[in-house]
Protein backbone atom coordinates (compact mmCIF):
# COMPACT_ATOMS: atom_id res chain seq x y z
CA UNK A 1 0.00 0.00 0.00
CA UNK A 2 2.90 2.16 0.70
CA UNK A 3 3.83 2.45 -3.19
CA UNK A 4 0.23 3.67 -4.16
CA UNK A 5 -0.36 7.25 -5.32
CA UNK A 6 -2.33 9.05 -3.32
CA UNK A 7 -5.78 9.36 -4.79
CA UNK A 8 -7.04 13.51 -5.46
CA UNK A 9 -10.54 14.47 -4.12
CA UNK A 10 -13.26 14.40 -6.35
CA UNK A 11 -14.94 16.95 -8.76
CA UNK A 12 -17.92 17.46 -10.34
CA UNK A 13 -17.44 20.82 -11.78
CA UNK A 14 -15.04 20.27 -14.64
CA UNK A 15 -11.49 21.17 -12.95
CA UNK A 16 -9.69 17.89 -13.27
CA UNK A 17 -8.21 16.19 -16.36
CA UNK A 18 -9.68 12.99 -17.79
CA UNK A 19 -10.73 9.65 -15.79
CA UNK A 20 -7.66 7.07 -15.28
CA UNK A 21 -7.62 4.23 -17.88
CA UNK A 22 -7.06 1.55 -15.04
CA UNK A 23 -11.07 2.54 -14.16
CA UNK A 24 -12.69 0.91 -17.08
CA UNK A 25 -14.04 -2.99 -16.71
CA UNK A 26 -13.87 -3.59 -20.20
CA UNK A 27 -11.75 -3.13 -23.61
CA UNK A 28 -10.74 0.71 -23.90
CA UNK A 29 -11.62 2.22 -27.12
CA UNK A 30 -9.30 4.79 -28.11
CA UNK A 31 -12.28 6.90 -28.93
CA UNK A 32 -12.98 7.65 -25.50
CA UNK A 33 -9.90 9.31 -24.78
CA UNK A 34 -9.18 12.71 -25.06
CA UNK A 35 -6.48 13.48 -27.26
CA UNK A 36 -4.55 15.82 -24.71
CA UNK A 37 -4.35 13.51 -21.21
CA UNK A 38 -4.69 10.44 -23.33
CA UNK A 39 -7.37 9.14 -20.15
CA UNK A 40 -10.39 8.60 -20.77
CA UNK A 41 -12.24 11.65 -21.31
CA UNK A 42 -14.40 14.00 -18.29
CA UNK A 43 -17.21 16.28 -19.82
CA UNK A 44 -16.09 16.16 -23.20
CA UNK A 45 -15.75 18.76 -25.70
CA UNK A 46 -15.56 18.80 -29.46
CA UNK A 47 -13.33 20.71 -31.75
CA UNK A 48 -14.27 21.70 -34.84
CA UNK A 49 -11.68 19.32 -36.42
CA UNK A 50 -13.84 16.54 -34.59
CA UNK A 51 -11.22 15.52 -31.96
CA UNK A 52 -12.71 15.62 -28.29
CA UNK A 53 -11.40 16.80 -25.44
CA UNK A 54 -11.70 17.03 -21.69
CA UNK A 55 -13.15 20.32 -20.75
CA UNK A 56 -10.12 21.31 -18.22
CA UNK A 57 -7.28 20.21 -21.14
CA UNK A 58 -9.30 22.00 -23.94
CA UNK A 59 -9.41 24.95 -21.64
CA UNK A 60 -5.88 24.51 -19.92
CA UNK A 61 -4.26 24.00 -23.58
CA UNK A 62 -6.03 27.02 -24.89
CA UNK A 63 -5.63 29.93 -22.06
CA UNK A 64 -2.17 30.95 -23.35
CA UNK A 65 -3.72 31.07 -26.87
CA UNK A 66 -4.39 29.23 -29.88
CA UNK A 67 -2.95 25.62 -30.13
CA UNK A 68 -2.73 23.11 -33.15
CA UNK A 69 -4.46 20.24 -32.26
CA UNK A 70 -2.45 17.38 -31.50
CA UNK A 71 -4.86 14.62 -32.86
CA UNK A 72 -4.41 16.48 -36.46
CA UNK A 73 -0.91 16.16 -36.27
CA UNK A 74 -0.42 13.04 -35.24
CA UNK A 75 -3.41 11.44 -38.14
CA UNK A 76 -1.81 13.92 -40.49
CA UNK A 77 -4.72 15.66 -41.49
CA UNK A 78 -4.19 19.05 -40.10
CA UNK A 79 -5.91 22.14 -41.63
CA UNK A 80 -5.58 25.70 -40.90
CA UNK A 81 -8.97 26.65 -41.06
CA UNK A 82 -10.42 23.56 -38.61
CA UNK A 83 -7.00 22.05 -36.63
CA UNK A 84 -6.23 25.37 -34.34
CA UNK A 85 -8.01 25.37 -31.04
CA UNK A 86 -8.90 28.25 -29.32
CA UNK A 87 -11.49 29.53 -26.74
CA UNK A 88 -15.03 29.52 -28.76
CA UNK A 89 -14.40 27.10 -31.13
CA UNK A 90 -15.78 23.66 -28.93
CA UNK A 91 -18.71 22.84 -28.24
CA UNK A 92 -19.85 20.25 -25.42
CA UNK A 93 -20.43 16.81 -27.20
CA UNK A 94 -23.15 15.31 -25.20
CA UNK A 95 -23.13 12.29 -27.01
CA UNK A 96 -19.52 11.35 -25.98
CA UNK A 97 -20.39 11.96 -22.42
CA UNK A 98 -23.73 9.61 -22.73
CA UNK A 99 -21.18 6.97 -24.00
CA UNK A 100 -18.60 7.19 -21.56
CA UNK A 101 -20.81 8.04 -18.37
CA UNK A 102 -22.33 4.33 -19.57
CA UNK A 103 -19.60 2.39 -19.45
CA UNK A 104 -18.23 0.09 -17.09
CA UNK A 105 -16.18 0.89 -14.24
CA UNK A 106 -14.30 -0.49 -11.00
CA UNK A 107 -12.66 1.56 -7.86
CA UNK A 108 -8.98 2.13 -8.75
CA UNK A 109 -7.58 1.97 -5.28
CA UNK A 110 -6.52 -1.34 -4.27
CA UNK A 111 -8.98 -3.59 -2.68
CA UNK A 112 -11.61 -1.32 -3.09
CA UNK A 113 -14.16 -3.88 -4.33
CA UNK A 114 -16.78 -0.96 -6.21
CA UNK A 115 -18.34 -1.31 -9.55
CA UNK A 116 -20.76 0.75 -11.49
CA UNK A 117 -20.90 3.26 -14.12
CA UNK A 118 -18.39 6.14 -14.90
CA UNK A 119 -21.38 8.25 -14.09
CA UNK A 120 -22.16 6.57 -10.36
CA UNK A 121 -18.09 6.43 -9.67
CA UNK A 122 -17.70 10.42 -10.31
CA UNK A 123 -20.83 11.17 -8.45
CA UNK A 124 -21.18 8.67 -5.96
CA UNK A 125 -17.86 6.99 -4.89
CA UNK A 126 -14.71 9.32 -6.42
CA UNK A 127 -14.40 11.55 -3.56
CA UNK A 128 -16.03 9.10 -1.14
CA UNK A 129 -14.03 5.87 -1.29
CA UNK A 130 -12.54 4.60 1.68
CA UNK A 131 -9.71 3.08 0.34
CA UNK A 132 -8.32 5.92 -1.45
CA UNK A 133 -4.72 6.72 -0.47
CA UNK A 134 -3.68 10.15 1.40
CA UNK A 135 -0.16 11.38 2.41
CA UNK A 136 -0.47 12.28 6.37
CA UNK A 137 0.07 16.26 6.20
CA UNK A 138 2.29 16.04 9.36
CA UNK A 139 4.86 12.94 8.95
CA UNK A 140 3.91 12.37 5.30
CA UNK A 141 3.48 8.59 5.56
CA UNK A 142 0.63 7.45 3.17
CA UNK A 143 -2.51 5.93 4.66
CA UNK A 144 -5.86 5.17 3.63
CA UNK A 145 -9.16 7.85 4.22
CA UNK A 146 -10.55 5.55 7.01
CA UNK A 147 -7.57 5.37 8.77
CA UNK A 148 -6.38 8.78 8.62
CA UNK A 149 -8.24 9.97 11.34
CA UNK A 150 -7.15 7.01 13.55
CA UNK A 151 -3.38 7.39 12.33
CA UNK A 152 -3.56 11.57 13.05
CA UNK A 153 -5.13 10.98 16.64
CA UNK A 154 -2.64 7.80 18.04
CA UNK A 155 0.08 6.88 15.70
CA UNK A 156 1.39 10.03 14.00
CA UNK A 157 5.24 10.42 15.50
CA UNK A 158 4.59 13.90 14.55
CA UNK A 159 1.08 14.79 16.08
CA UNK A 160 1.40 17.62 18.62
CA UNK A 161 -0.06 17.07 21.75
CA UNK A 162 -0.75 18.61 25.31
CA UNK A 163 1.34 18.20 28.17
CA UNK A 164 -0.48 17.34 31.25
CA UNK A 165 1.17 18.71 33.51
CA UNK A 166 2.15 22.18 31.92
CA UNK A 167 -0.81 22.09 29.11
CA UNK A 168 2.36 23.56 27.24
CA UNK A 169 2.12 21.75 22.92
CA UNK A 170 4.77 19.35 21.16
CA UNK A 171 5.51 16.76 19.39
CA UNK A 172 4.86 13.32 20.55
CA UNK A 173 8.22 11.99 19.28
CA UNK A 174 9.74 14.65 21.39
CA UNK A 175 7.81 13.71 24.65
CA UNK A 176 11.40 12.50 26.51
CA UNK A 177 12.97 16.18 25.80
CA UNK A 178 9.90 18.03 27.09
CA UNK A 179 10.06 15.33 29.75
CA UNK A 180 13.33 16.78 30.86
CA UNK A 181 12.24 20.33 30.92
CA UNK A 182 8.63 20.19 31.78
CA UNK A 183 8.50 22.95 34.70
CA UNK A 184 5.37 21.07 36.42
CA UNK A 185 6.78 17.63 35.40
CA UNK A 186 6.84 15.90 38.86
CA UNK A 187 9.72 14.66 40.96
CA UNK A 188 10.49 12.18 43.89
CA UNK A 189 12.50 13.73 46.62
CA UNK A 190 15.25 10.73 47.27
CA UNK A 191 15.30 12.07 50.77
CA UNK A 192 11.62 12.00 52.53
CA UNK A 193 10.28 10.36 49.55
CA UNK A 194 7.64 12.81 48.40
CA UNK A 195 5.54 12.47 45.46
CA UNK A 196 4.28 15.15 42.91
CA UNK A 197 6.96 17.76 43.51
CA UNK A 198 6.96 20.24 40.66
CA UNK A 199 10.65 20.58 38.95
CA UNK A 200 10.13 24.15 39.31
CA UNK A 201 9.99 24.15 43.09
CA UNK A 202 12.38 20.81 43.43
CA UNK A 203 15.70 22.73 43.98
CA UNK A 204 14.07 24.91 46.55
CA UNK A 205 12.40 21.82 48.32
CA UNK A 206 16.03 19.43 48.56
CA UNK A 207 17.42 23.07 50.21
CA UNK A 208 14.87 22.63 53.01
CA UNK A 209 14.53 18.73 53.31
CA UNK A 210 16.15 17.64 55.83
CA UNK A 211 16.04 14.19 54.90
CA UNK A 212 18.20 14.47 51.58
CA UNK A 213 21.16 13.24 51.32
CA UNK A 214 24.58 14.92 50.82
CA UNK A 215 27.91 13.95 50.41
CA UNK A 216 29.94 14.24 53.85
CA UNK A 217 32.14 17.35 54.08
CA UNK A 218 35.56 14.97 53.96
CA UNK A 219 34.61 13.16 50.77
CA UNK A 220 37.50 15.59 49.14
CA UNK A 221 39.86 13.47 51.14
CA UNK A 222 38.29 9.94 50.61
CA UNK A 223 34.98 9.76 52.89
CA UNK A 224 32.44 8.34 50.50
CA UNK A 225 29.50 8.09 52.66
CA UNK A 226 26.35 9.60 51.80
CA UNK A 227 24.03 11.48 54.62
CA UNK A 228 21.04 13.27 55.60
CA UNK A 229 20.99 16.95 56.40
CA UNK A 230 19.87 16.36 59.93
CA UNK A 231 22.69 13.61 61.01
CA UNK A 232 25.70 15.52 59.09
CA UNK A 233 26.66 16.28 62.81
CA UNK A 234 26.14 12.51 64.17
CA UNK A 235 28.19 11.69 60.85
CA UNK A 236 31.29 13.81 61.93
CA UNK A 237 31.47 12.92 65.59
CA UNK A 238 30.98 9.18 65.11
CA UNK A 239 33.24 9.06 62.15
CA UNK A 240 35.75 11.32 64.00
CA UNK A 241 38.71 8.88 64.04
CA UNK A 242 37.99 7.66 60.58
CA UNK A 243 38.20 11.51 58.70
CA UNK A 244 41.22 12.02 61.27
CA UNK A 245 43.12 8.88 59.83
CA UNK A 246 41.72 10.31 56.47
CA UNK A 247 43.47 13.38 56.82
CA UNK A 248 46.76 12.11 57.82
CA UNK A 249 47.21 10.02 54.82
CA UNK A 250 46.49 12.75 52.75
CA UNK A 251 49.10 15.02 54.48
CA UNK A 252 51.75 11.97 54.36
CA UNK A 253 50.78 11.49 50.56
CA UNK A 254 51.72 15.21 49.74
CA UNK A 255 54.80 15.05 51.92
CA UNK A 256 56.22 12.01 49.95
CA UNK A 257 55.62 13.81 46.71
CA UNK A 258 57.51 17.02 47.64
CA UNK A 259 60.24 14.90 49.43
CA UNK A 260 60.78 13.18 45.60
CA UNK A 261 61.44 16.82 44.86
CA UNK A 262 64.45 17.51 47.05
CA UNK A 263 67.47 15.15 45.30
CA UNK A 264 66.86 17.17 41.87
CA UNK A 265 67.07 20.04 44.08
CA UNK A 266 70.35 19.42 45.84
CA UNK A 267 71.39 17.59 42.46
CA UNK A 268 70.77 21.57 40.97
CA UNK A 269 72.61 22.61 43.80
CA UNK A 270 75.90 20.50 43.34
CA UNK A 271 75.42 21.78 39.65
CA UNK A 272 75.83 24.98 41.65
CA UNK A 273 78.74 23.88 43.50
CA UNK A 274 81.17 23.04 40.22
CA UNK A 275 80.17 25.94 38.79
CA UNK A 276 81.78 27.75 41.51
CA UNK A 277 84.73 25.69 41.68
CA UNK A 278 85.39 26.55 37.97
CA UNK A 279 85.02 30.17 38.56
CA UNK A 280 87.61 29.73 41.92
CA UNK A 281 89.91 28.16 39.36
CA UNK A 282 89.99 30.71 37.06
CA UNK A 283 90.15 33.20 39.74
CA UNK A 284 93.78 31.42 40.74
CA UNK A 285 95.07 31.57 37.35
CA UNK A 286 94.50 35.25 37.10
CA UNK A 287 96.37 35.71 40.79
CA UNK A 288 99.27 33.51 39.71
CA UNK A 289 99.94 35.70 36.58
CA UNK A 290 100.55 38.75 39.44
CA UNK A 291 104.10 39.30 39.51
CA UNK A 292 104.13 41.60 42.52
CA UNK A 293 101.63 39.23 44.31
CA UNK A 294 103.83 38.31 47.40
CA UNK A 295 104.51 34.96 48.99
CA UNK A 296 101.88 34.61 51.56
CA UNK A 297 99.31 35.74 48.54
CA UNK A 298 100.78 32.92 46.63
CA UNK A 299 100.03 30.07 49.21
CA UNK A 300 96.93 31.26 49.34
CA UNK A 301 96.17 31.36 45.87
CA UNK A 302 97.85 27.42 45.15
CA UNK A 303 96.67 25.55 42.89
CA UNK A 304 93.41 23.42 43.55
CA UNK A 305 93.42 20.54 42.17
CA UNK A 306 90.10 19.94 39.64
CA UNK A 307 87.32 19.37 41.20
CA UNK A 308 84.97 15.88 40.41
CA UNK A 309 81.85 15.89 39.02
CA UNK A 310 79.47 16.59 42.04
CA UNK A 311 77.25 14.07 42.62
CA UNK A 312 74.97 12.93 45.87
CA UNK A 313 77.09 11.76 48.70
CA UNK A 314 80.23 12.89 46.82
CA UNK A 315 83.52 14.38 49.72
CA UNK A 316 84.70 17.78 48.28
CA UNK A 317 88.17 18.65 48.23
CA UNK A 318 89.10 20.58 51.21
CA UNK A 319 89.29 24.42 50.06
CA UNK A 320 90.79 27.27 52.23
CA UNK A 321 89.06 29.29 54.99
CA UNK A 322 87.95 32.26 52.74
CA UNK A 323 86.82 30.27 49.95
CA UNK A 324 85.18 27.43 52.08
CA UNK A 325 83.23 30.14 54.15
CA UNK A 326 82.22 31.49 50.99
CA UNK A 327 81.10 27.63 49.90
CA UNK A 328 78.92 27.66 53.29
CA UNK A 329 77.11 30.77 52.47
CA UNK A 330 76.08 29.35 48.88
CA UNK A 331 75.30 26.25 49.97
CA UNK A 332 73.13 27.73 52.76
CA UNK A 333 71.12 30.10 49.99
CA UNK A 334 71.00 27.12 48.27
CA UNK A 335 69.47 25.13 50.64
CA UNK A 336 66.88 28.26 51.77
CA UNK A 337 65.98 28.15 48.07
CA UNK A 338 65.42 24.30 47.97
CA UNK A 339 62.99 24.93 50.95
CA UNK A 340 60.93 27.81 49.73
CA UNK A 341 60.69 25.61 46.65
CA UNK A 342 59.18 22.93 49.03
CA UNK A 343 57.04 25.55 50.48
CA UNK A 344 55.63 26.46 47.10
CA UNK A 345 55.36 22.64 45.75
CA UNK A 346 53.06 22.37 48.70
CA UNK A 347 51.14 25.35 47.93
CA UNK A 348 50.74 24.88 44.91
CA UNK A 349 49.67 20.86 45.24
CA UNK A 350 46.80 22.01 47.43
CA UNK A 351 45.74 24.53 44.55
CA UNK A 352 45.53 22.19 42.26
CA UNK A 353 43.70 19.92 44.39
CA UNK A 354 41.43 22.82 44.84
CA UNK A 355 41.22 23.58 40.94
CA UNK A 356 40.95 19.88 39.96
CA UNK A 357 37.66 19.51 42.34
CA UNK A 358 36.32 22.94 40.85
CA UNK A 359 37.00 21.73 37.34
CA UNK A 360 35.27 18.00 38.29
CA UNK A 361 32.22 20.39 39.37
CA UNK A 362 32.43 22.50 36.26
CA UNK A 363 32.60 19.69 34.04
CA UNK A 364 29.36 18.44 35.44
CA UNK A 365 27.83 21.87 35.30
CA UNK A 366 28.63 22.00 31.69
CA UNK A 367 27.61 18.71 30.56
CA UNK A 368 23.78 19.50 32.91
CA UNK A 369 23.52 22.92 30.78
CA UNK A 370 24.70 21.42 27.01
CA UNK A 371 21.51 19.44 28.07
CA UNK A 372 19.49 21.74 29.37
CA UNK A 373 20.14 23.86 26.56
CA UNK A 374 19.45 20.99 23.98
CA UNK A 375 16.17 20.41 25.65
CA UNK A 376 15.03 24.18 25.67
CA UNK A 377 16.20 24.99 21.76
CA UNK A 378 13.85 21.70 21.14
CA UNK A 379 11.45 23.51 23.16
CA UNK A 380 12.23 26.68 21.26
CA UNK A 381 11.41 25.07 17.81
CA UNK A 382 8.39 23.36 19.55
CA UNK A 383 7.12 26.93 20.24
CA UNK A 384 7.73 28.18 17.06
CA UNK A 385 5.98 25.71 15.53
CA UNK A 386 3.03 26.64 17.57
CA UNK A 387 3.05 30.56 17.03
CA UNK A 388 3.30 29.32 13.11
CA UNK A 389 0.48 27.80 13.69
CA UNK A 390 -1.29 30.57 15.90
CA UNK A 391 -0.32 32.73 13.25
CA UNK A 392 -2.03 30.86 10.26
CA UNK A 393 -5.48 30.52 12.13
CA UNK A 394 -5.86 34.36 13.30
CA UNK A 395 -5.37 35.18 10.07
CA UNK A 396 -7.83 32.92 8.93
CA UNK A 397 -9.77 34.03 11.40
CA UNK A 398 -9.25 37.91 10.41
CA UNK A 399 -10.14 36.75 7.07
CA UNK A 400 -13.33 35.34 8.47
CA UNK A 401 -14.06 38.23 10.41
CA UNK A 402 -13.53 40.36 7.80
CA UNK A 403 -16.38 38.48 5.12
CA UNK A 404 -18.47 38.44 8.27
CA UNK A 405 -18.42 42.12 8.46
CA UNK A 406 -19.02 42.88 5.41
CA UNK A 407 -21.98 40.50 5.55
CA UNK A 408 -23.21 42.30 8.13
CA UNK A 409 -22.99 45.20 7.00
CA UNK A 410 -25.00 44.25 3.20
CA UNK A 411 -27.46 42.76 5.44
CA UNK A 412 -27.66 45.85 7.40
CA UNK A 413 -28.45 48.13 4.02
CA UNK A 414 -30.73 45.35 3.55
CA UNK A 415 -32.85 45.54 6.42
CA UNK A 416 -32.93 49.07 6.14
CA UNK A 417 -33.61 49.18 2.97
CA UNK A 418 -36.75 46.57 3.76
CA UNK A 419 -37.53 48.45 6.86
CA UNK A 420 -38.33 51.76 4.49
CA UNK A 421 -39.59 50.01 1.56
CA UNK A 422 -43.39 50.59 1.28
CA UNK A 423 -45.68 48.29 -1.29
CA UNK A 424 -48.55 50.38 -2.46
CA UNK A 425 -46.92 53.25 -4.89
CA UNK A 426 -47.02 56.05 -2.13
CA UNK A 427 -43.31 57.12 -0.36
CA UNK A 428 -42.45 59.62 1.82
CA UNK A 429 -38.17 59.92 2.08
CA UNK A 430 -37.55 61.95 5.25
CA UNK A 431 -34.08 64.00 4.40
CA UNK A 432 -32.49 64.64 8.12
CA UNK A 433 -29.03 66.58 8.73
CA UNK A 434 -30.21 68.81 5.36
CA UNK A 435 -27.43 71.81 5.79
CA UNK A 436 -24.68 69.34 6.22
CA UNK A 437 -25.67 67.13 3.29
CA UNK A 438 -26.65 70.49 1.45
CA UNK A 439 -23.26 71.51 2.25
CA UNK A 440 -21.59 68.65 0.83
CA UNK A 441 -23.69 68.64 -2.50
CA UNK A 442 -22.20 72.29 -3.02
CA UNK A 443 -18.60 70.89 -2.09
CA UNK A 444 -19.13 68.43 -4.48
CA UNK A 445 -18.20 65.73 -1.98
CA UNK A 446 -22.06 63.62 -2.66
CA UNK A 447 -24.03 66.00 -5.37
CA UNK A 448 -26.58 63.61 -5.36
CA UNK A 449 -28.67 61.14 -3.02
CA UNK A 450 -30.66 58.01 -3.66
CA UNK A 451 -33.53 57.04 -1.23
CA UNK A 452 -34.65 53.55 -0.48
CA UNK A 453 -36.63 51.48 -2.76
CA UNK A 454 -40.33 51.54 -2.99
CA UNK A 455 -42.79 49.37 -5.18
CA UNK A 456 -45.92 49.62 -6.33
CA UNK A 457 -47.12 46.40 -4.91
CA UNK A 458 -45.38 43.42 -3.46
CA UNK A 459 -44.53 41.77 -6.85
CA UNK A 460 -44.65 45.15 -8.63
CA UNK A 461 -41.94 47.67 -10.11
CA UNK A 462 -39.26 48.50 -8.23
CA UNK A 463 -38.46 52.21 -7.70
CA UNK A 464 -36.31 54.90 -6.02
CA UNK A 465 -35.74 58.58 -6.22
CA UNK A 466 -32.70 60.42 -6.54
CA UNK A 467 -32.20 64.26 -4.99
CA UNK A 468 -29.49 66.74 -5.85
CA UNK A 469 -29.49 68.97 -3.13
CA UNK A 470 -27.54 72.02 -5.45
CA UNK A 471 -29.33 71.28 -8.43
CA UNK A 472 -27.78 69.24 -11.77
CA UNK A 473 -28.01 70.23 -15.05
CA UNK A 474 -30.09 73.28 -15.98
CA UNK A 475 -31.15 73.87 -12.17
CA UNK A 476 -27.33 73.53 -11.02
CA UNK A 477 -26.79 76.29 -7.82
CA UNK A 478 -29.96 77.63 -8.23
CA UNK A 479 -32.79 74.88 -7.81
CA UNK A 480 -33.20 71.66 -6.18
CA UNK A 481 -33.78 68.86 -8.80
CA UNK A 482 -35.40 66.03 -8.17
CA UNK A 483 -36.09 62.36 -10.36
CA UNK A 484 -37.63 59.08 -10.77
CA UNK A 485 -35.64 55.92 -11.39
CA UNK A 486 -36.90 52.94 -12.49
CA UNK A 487 -34.78 50.13 -10.67
CA UNK A 488 -34.95 46.04 -11.91
CA UNK A 489 -36.66 44.07 -9.73
CA UNK A 490 -37.40 40.16 -8.99
CA UNK A 491 -40.89 40.22 -10.83
CA UNK A 492 -39.91 42.35 -13.69
CA UNK A 493 -40.70 39.69 -16.00
CA UNK A 494 -44.35 39.57 -15.16
CA UNK A 495 -45.04 43.36 -15.70
CA UNK A 496 -46.05 45.15 -18.40
CA UNK A 497 -43.60 47.04 -20.28
CA UNK A 498 -42.41 50.24 -20.74
CA UNK A 499 -43.60 51.69 -17.64
CA UNK A 500 -46.67 53.61 -18.18
CA UNK A 501 -47.65 55.10 -14.90
CA UNK A 502 -48.51 58.80 -14.04
CA UNK A 503 -45.80 60.02 -11.04
CA UNK A 504 -46.66 63.31 -8.61
CA UNK A 505 -43.27 64.62 -6.76
CA UNK A 506 -43.73 66.47 -3.72
CA UNK A 507 -41.80 68.92 -1.44
CA UNK A 508 -43.92 68.43 1.93
CA UNK A 509 -44.57 72.05 3.70
CA UNK A 510 -44.80 70.43 7.41
CA UNK A 511 -47.29 73.11 8.23
CA UNK A 512 -49.86 71.10 5.67
CA UNK A 513 -50.43 74.31 3.50
CA UNK A 514 -48.24 75.14 0.30
CA UNK A 515 -46.97 71.43 -0.81
CA UNK A 516 -44.72 71.77 -4.39
CA UNK A 517 -45.83 69.38 -6.59
CA UNK A 518 -44.55 68.44 -10.00
CA UNK A 519 -46.07 65.76 -11.61
CA UNK A 520 -45.33 63.65 -15.31
CA UNK A 521 -46.35 60.81 -17.21
CA UNK A 522 -43.58 58.91 -18.84
CA UNK A 523 -42.54 59.21 -22.11
CA UNK A 524 -43.20 55.42 -23.46
CA UNK A 525 -40.49 55.51 -25.90
CA UNK A 526 -37.12 56.94 -23.65
CA UNK A 527 -34.69 53.96 -22.08
CA UNK A 528 -35.50 55.46 -18.83
CA UNK A 529 -38.69 53.43 -18.46
CA UNK A 530 -38.03 50.33 -20.74
CA UNK A 531 -37.67 47.16 -18.45
CA UNK A 532 -34.11 47.35 -16.81
CA UNK A 533 -30.89 45.92 -18.01
CA UNK A 534 -28.69 46.62 -14.72
CA UNK A 535 -29.49 47.83 -11.51
CA UNK A 536 -31.08 51.14 -12.27
CA UNK A 537 -32.44 53.03 -15.19
CA UNK A 538 -31.39 56.57 -15.94
CA UNK A 539 -32.98 58.66 -13.80
CA UNK A 540 -35.85 60.71 -15.30
CA UNK A 541 -37.58 63.73 -13.37
CA UNK A 542 -38.00 67.88 -12.78
CA UNK A 543 -33.84 69.54 -12.90
CA UNK A 544 -36.19 72.93 -12.09
CA UNK A 545 -37.93 71.01 -8.93
CA UNK A 546 -37.86 73.90 -6.21
CA UNK A 547 -35.64 77.28 -6.07
CA UNK A 548 -33.03 77.11 -3.50
CA UNK A 549 -33.92 80.92 -2.74
CA UNK A 550 -37.50 79.76 -1.40
CA UNK A 551 -35.79 76.85 0.66
CA UNK A 552 -33.34 79.72 2.59
CA UNK A 553 -36.70 81.91 3.20
CA UNK A 554 -38.07 81.51 6.41
CA UNK A 555 -40.84 78.63 5.71
CA UNK A 556 -41.94 75.03 7.04
CA UNK A 557 -40.35 73.19 4.80
CA UNK A 558 -37.13 73.01 6.32
CA UNK A 559 -38.05 71.92 10.17
CA UNK A 560 -35.53 70.66 12.73
CA UNK A 561 -33.19 70.77 9.69
CA UNK A 562 -35.41 68.41 8.19
CA UNK A 563 -37.14 68.02 4.90
CA UNK A 564 -39.74 65.47 3.37
CA UNK A 565 -40.11 64.26 -0.48
CA UNK A 566 -43.02 62.08 -0.87
CA UNK A 567 -43.80 60.44 -4.54
CA UNK A 568 -47.43 59.23 -5.66
CA UNK A 569 -47.49 56.46 -8.12
CA UNK A 570 -50.64 55.92 -10.07
CA UNK A 571 -51.99 52.81 -9.76
CA UNK A 572 -54.64 52.68 -12.32
CA UNK A 573 -54.77 50.23 -14.91
CA UNK A 574 -52.52 47.76 -12.62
Amino acid sequence: MAAQEPSPPSSLEGNKPGFPKKILANKLEDKHLCNICLKILRRPFQAQCGHRFCFYCFNKAVSSGPQKCSGCIKEDIFEEATSILKQGCAFPDNAAKREVEALEAVCINEECSWTGTIKEYEANHEGKCDFRIFPCPSCKELLRANELERHNERECPERILNCKYCKEPFHFKNIKAHDEICPKYPMICEGCAKKKIPREKYVDHIKLCSKFRTPCRFHVVGCDMTVEKEKIHDHEQACSYEHLNLLLHFIMGIKVNLESLQPQSLELAGHKIHELHQSLRELELKMGQLSGAGAPVQGACAPLPPPPAPTLGTSFTPLPTAVGAALELQLHSEKTKVAELSRHCQELELKVSTFENIVCVLNREMERSATTMEAYNRQHRLDQDKIEILNNKVRQLERTVGLRDLSIVEMEAKMRDMSAATYDGVFVWKISDFSKKRQDAVAGRAPAMFSPAFYTSKYGYKMCLRIYLNGDGTGRGTHLSLFFVVMRGHSDALLKWPFNQKVTLMLLDQNNREHIIDAFRPDISSSSFQRPVSDMNIASGCPLFCPLSKLDTKNSYIRDDTIFIKAIVDLTGL
